[in-house]
């Protein structure tokens, strides 16, 4: 069961990327799986645990090394982004090369590239997006949605990931320790929950 074949993950060495090599790991996927990310240390720290895969450091927005990343491969998982929304509020200019002008990128690449499929990640957080990361994440959805070529281009939308990198929660334990007081944005907002496993 599982995936099969090539598979290259944008962003790899991010939350999701460490919950598809476990999963493909577990459960004996035929697949050899290849991490790009831009963090050498992230990287380093994922050879460490699994030495099987095969990494490059790369961008997203570096179109000439993507496409010679993504060639040979049969799926594309394109989970690269600016993921912070306080980042993407203060410096949306990154936010949009990361995930607007990068994910035109992983779609050109993947055409070019002879890739069966791509999956974007998306996120709950584009659907009447009122952020500058919803709103990239939507013009993603936009792109691959008006894709033409070859690849077949999935989306997926999905939620906060329980102490993902970046996320909350290891805040908030970490104030609950030192006794101080949850820092919530506002009490009426609301949250759509999984597991790094569910993601």
């Amino acid at each position: 069961m599982g995936l099969s074949g090539n598979i290259l993950i944008t962003g790899g060495s991010g939350t999701l990327g460490h919950a598809i090599v476990r999963a493909a790991l577990t459960e004996r996927w035929d697949c050899q799986i290849t991490i790009y990310s831009r963090s050498e240390l992230r990287q380093a720290e994922m050879r460490a645990r699994y030495g099987s895969l095969r990494y490059t450091l790369g961008d997203v927005r570096d179109y000439d090394r993507l496409a010679a990343a993504v060639a040979g491969h049969d799926l594309v998982i394109h989970a690269a982004a600016v993921k912070r929304i306080p980042e993407a509020e203060q410096q949306p200019i990154n936010c949009y090369e990361t995930n607007v002008i990068g994910s035109a990128n992983v779609a050109r690449a993947c055409i070019a590239g002879g890739v069966t499929r791509c999956i974007g990640i998306s996120t709950d957080k584009a659907c009447a997006a009122i952020t500058t990361y919803g709103a990239s994440k939507r013009l993603m959805e936009g792109l691959f949605q008006g894709a033409h070529g070859a690849t077949t281009f999935t989306l997926v939308r999905y939620g906060n990931v329980v102490a993902s990198n970046g996320s909350v929660i290891p805040l908030w334990r970490q104030q609950a320790a030192e006794g101080k007081p949850l820092t919530i944005t506002d009490r009426r907002m609301t949250r759509f929950w999984m597991s790094e496993r569910d993601a």
